[in-house]
């Protein structure tokens, strides 16, 4: 990849190009997330000698936060740098463990387990915080709500490359889908977010599921109207159909066939996540 930015997938779900974090590095190292806990091995594997200076999260969803404790444990000099809204979760990771297995039932053992987090460990990243990482590449800290409250990305200000977690959603190939998993989703905060990364522009988009995009400015244009599609194609097949059948309905489009079961699961729940979201629309 880019100088100075390596790619680790993490091999989420035992699958290839599903998951990424990205290791960062000048004078010092950073990870931008942690994958699961199933994934710790691995993305100490690909590290080799390089031990992390920052661990940073986009947000506490096990698939990006899961790694953090075990991380944290084999890293002693690791800061663990989280939005002040997750920080409760990684202090204790029940509510996020709890909520993993009511929303993804028999998949829950794929996202792992969370572990506690050390508080001595943590750090409450603030929009537009700055982390020196030497030989010019400095990483900005962005506010970025909608996929989850306590959402950000990072941008290495050298390279013009945003980490974007799930605030542009799932880029996988040709398969791209809206990151609007429940319970948190909000399409108005969602749009807000992408407006604002535009003010950035950046030259490439690094996702956590899946890669580098070049193009970034077209692409997050690209995301707002996919975004705004997807709810009302939603909120439209809701009117003569059951929950149920318009996630069958959305599974049934064609792109979508040949996903692996496991990736077919998220993307019906990137479906229920609007349900959530219209739920709290028409209170």
């Amino acid at each position: 990849m880019t100088p100075s930015i390596q790619l680790i997938d993490t091999l989420q779900f035992g699958l290839p190009g599903t998951g990424a974090t990205y290791h960062i590095y000048g004078e010092r190292h950073a990870l931008i997330d942690a994958g699961t806990s199933h994934t710790v091995t691995h993305i100490r594997e690909q590290l080799g000698s390089h031990a992390p200076d920052f661990i940073f999260l986009t947000h506490v969803h096990p698939d990006h936060a899961g790694g953090a404790a075990l991380l944290a444990q084999a890293y002693p000099q690791a800061m663990i740098g989280v939005h002040e809204r997750g920080v409760k979760h990684l202090i204790d990771p029940s509510q996020v463990n709890a909520s993993v297995r009511a929303l993804t039932g028999q998949l829950a053992n794929l996202y792992g387990e969370m572990f506690p987090v050390s508080s001595e460990r943590i750090t409450v990243l603030k929009h537009g915080d700055r982390f020196d990482l030497g030989k010019g590449i400095i990483i900005e800290v962005i506010d970025s709500p909608g996929h989850a409250p306590h959402h950000l990305c990072f941008l290495d200000r050298w390279h013009r490359a945003l980490f974007c977690g799930d605030a542009v959603g799932i880029h996988r190939g040709k398969i791209r889908v809206p990151a609007t998993v429940p319970p948190s989703f909000d399409l108005e905060q969602s749009r807000a977010t992408i407006h604002r990364l535009k003010e950035y522009q950046p030259d490439c988009l690094y996702f956590a599921h899946f890669g580098e995009v070049r193009n970034a400015v077209s692409v997050l244009e690209q995301y707002d109207h996919a975004l705004c599609e997807w709810v009302e194609r939603i909120r439209e097949l809701r009117r003569g159909l059951s929950d149920e059948e318009v996630v069958r309905e959305i599974l049934s489009t064609p792109q979508f066939n040949q996903l692996a079961e496991e990736l077919r699961f998220e993307l019906a729940m990137c479906v229920r996540g609007v349900f959530h979201y219209l739920a709290r629309r028409d209170r």
